[in-house]
């Protein structure tokens, strides 16, 4: 049980040096709001494609295990439907409206698996069934972020119609995933020294997006987030409500090591990410990265 605090509390303390690098930039103006919405560009356009690309591509998961795992895969859909008729439940009780309600059904449906999720998991559950377990959440998650999730983000963009914002999904890392999904279940080699450059450029994102969210704190009256019931009403039902209930429903068809697997993603913090895609199409990246730095307050 030490050893699962330990992995929370080291990625907890990463997380606070890098938000505080990019908050003391902002501050003492290394880092201006143009520099960090040209940042912004580049990480949802260079540099998460090629951790997406990486992640799938390299995951080492054949066509056959990603198709037998089909209670898990289930499983996962049970979960991001709970967690988007919540979210939709929630943006009426707390009178939600245009970019706001969107970046807050994005931030409620995903969660930060990439940063928190992944090195948890592989920290507490030592099973091979684990391995698949995150590859197939991570497939599915990355498929749903870029294209439902920039869709969110992107529908009230220069007032674009619904139609304008259905090809904004067509973006770099939708490609990248396609690509992916291709070699991966084709099978198809890809030089080393290729695939080490690719994931070098996807391994810095993480450090990238939090310099960002810190730098984008600075430009925040961080008193207002009290003022917002709704940032706190998602951080309960994400977190806690949602987790529990799906921990029951899927105790019906699931294993118990899956089943605790995606019982902790479901509840895991809102995803980073998402606050960058919402600057990225001028949607309400302001109130994401307040929802965002409150889940790290509650964890810290």
């Amino acid at each position: 049980m030490s050893g699962r605090i330990a992995v929370v509390i080291n990625q907890i303390i990463i997380f606070a040096i890098l938000m505080f690098v990019g908050y003391a930039g902002a501050k003492t103006d290394v880092i201006t709001k143009d520099g960090l919405n040209a940042l912004s560009k580049m990480i949802v356009k260079i540099i998460l494609p090629a951790l997406i690309f990486s992640i799938v591509a390299d995951s080492g998961l054949t066509a056959k295990e990603f198709l037998i795992s089909g209670k898990f895969s289930i499983g996962v859909i049970c979960s991001y439907a709970a967690l988007i008729l919540s979210g939709m439940v929630l943006i009426k009780l707390c009178k939600l409206e245009g970019k706001s309600a969107n970046v807050f059904l994005a931030l409620m449906i995903f969660g930060n698996m990439g940063f928190m999720g992944i090195p948890l998991i592989q920290s507490i559950f030592k099973e091979p069934v684990a391995q698949v377990c995150i590859s197939v959440y991570t497939i599915i998650d990355m498929a749903l972020l870029w294209t439902l999730g920039v869709y969110l983000c992107s529908r009230h963009y220069d007032n674009l119609n619904s139609l304008s914002a259905v090809k904004n999904m067509v973006n770099p890392t939708t490609v990248a995933l396609l690509i992916a999904f291709t070699i991966m279940f084709f099978k198809i080699p890809i030089p080393d020294l290729l695939m080490r450059t690719i994931s070098g450029m996807g391994g810095t994102s993480k450090y990238l997006t939090l310099i960002y969210l810190g730098g984008t704190l600075a430009f925040i009256a961080v008193d207002k987030i009290i003022k917002k019931p709704s940032i706190f009403v998602l951080a309960l039902v994400k977190m806690l409500f949602i987790p529990v209930s799906m921990y029951f429903l899927l105790g019906f068809f699931l294993p118990q090591t899956p089943r605790m697997i995606l019982t902790l993603i479901v509840g895991l913090p809102s995803m980073t990410t998402v606050a960058m895609v919402a600057t990225a199409y001028q949607s309400d990246d302001e109130y994401a990265t307040e929802i965002i730095f409150k889940d790290r307050l509650i964890l810290f």
